[in-house]
C-alpha cells in the first residue's frame, strides 16, 4: 500500500496553493528582469508592455495580470536594481578597518566601482530615476528608497574608515565620495569609457587617504542623520546612490 508523502497537517489544496504562489513570484521576477533588460537596450520610452512581455515570454495579458500598470512593473525593477546593489555592496564592497589606510581606501573604491557604480545596470537605474522624476507617486517611492539606502552606504563607509569617527561634516564627506562614484558611474553611457576614470578613482582613494590622516587617531563611528520629515529639525544635506 502507497505511504502519502504529504507533511502532517497539510492538505493538497494547500500545497497547490503554494504552488500557484510560487508560480506566480517566477513569472513575477521573470517581468522584472526582462524589464531591466528591455530599458537597458531600447531606453525607458521604447520599453512597452508588449515588449516586455515578449523579452519574459509570456503574454500582454499575462503582464497586466501581474502588474497593473507599466508604471509598477518599471518601479518594481527600479527597486530591484537599487537593492541588488545594495546587497551586493553590504557583501563586497567594504574593506576591513584593519587594512593600512593606503590600502584600505583603494580597496574600497575599487569595489565599490566594480560591484555598483561601474555595472552597466547603473545606467539603467538612472535612466528609470530620470523618468520618474514626472510622477509623483513613483518618486516618492524612489526617493524613500534611495534614502534609506544612502543611510547604509554612509553607514558602512564610517565603519569601514573609522579614523573619521566624529569629526565634523564625516556624514557629508561620505556622501561626497558617493557622489564622485555616483557622476563617474552616469559617465559610462558614452562609449567607449574615459581613461580618466582610473586615474580619478585613484585619486578620489587619495583623498579618503588625506581626510582620514587629517583626522588623526581611529574613532568609534556615529550614528547617521536622515533627511527631515514635517515637523522634524532639519539634518545635514545628504545625497543617494
Amino acid at each position: 500500500m502507497a505511504t502519502s508523502t504529504r507533511p502532517p497537517g497539510v492538505s493538497a489544496r494547500a500545497r497547490v496553493r503554494r504552488t500557484h504562489a510560487e508560480r506566480s513570484q517566477s513569472t513575477q521576477q521573470d517581468l522584472i528582469d526582462a524589464a531591466i533588460r528591455v530599458i537597458a537596450e531600447r531606453g525607458l520610452a521604447n520599453a512597452s508592455t508588449f515588449e516586455i512581455a515578449k523579452a519574459a515570454g509570456v503574454t500582454p495579458g499575462a503582464l497586466q495580470h501581474h502588474f497593473a500598470s507599466k508604471n509598477e512593473l518599471i518601479l518594481r525593477a527600479a527597486l530591484e536594481l537599487v537593492r541588488s546593489d545594495d546587497r551586493d555592496g553590504a557583501v563586497t564592497v567594504w574593506p576591513s578597518p584593519e587594512l593600512p589606510l593606503r590600502e584600505r581606501a583603494p580597496a574600497a573604491v575599487e569595489s565599490a566601482w566594480q560591484t555598483v557604480y561601474g555595472r552597466p545596470n547603473y545606467v539603467t537605474v538612472w535612466s528609470i530615476f530620470m523618468a520618474c522624476r514626472t510622477d509623483e507617486a513613483l518618486l516618492a517611492h524612489m526617493a524613500a528608497e534611495r534614502e534609506a539606502l544612502r543611510v547604509r552606504l554612509a553607514a558602512n563607509f564610517m565603519r569601514a574608515f573609522p579614523e573619521l569617527g566624529d569629526t565634523p561634516g564625516f556624514e557629508s564627506f561620505a556622501n561626497l565620495v558617493f557622489s564622485a562614484l555616483r557622476g563617474m558611474g552616469v559617465q559610462e553611457m558614452f562609449r567607449p569609457p574615459s581613461a580618466l576614470s582610473g586615474e580619478q578613482r585613484d585619486m578620489l582613494a587619495e583623498l579618503i587617504v588625506m581626510r582620514c590622516e587629517h583626522a588623526g587617531p581611529r574613532r568609534s563611528a556615529p550614528a547617521l542623520s536622515r533627511r527631515r520629515t514635517p515637523g522634524k529639525p532639519a539634518t545635514p544635506p545628504s545625497s543617494t546612490t
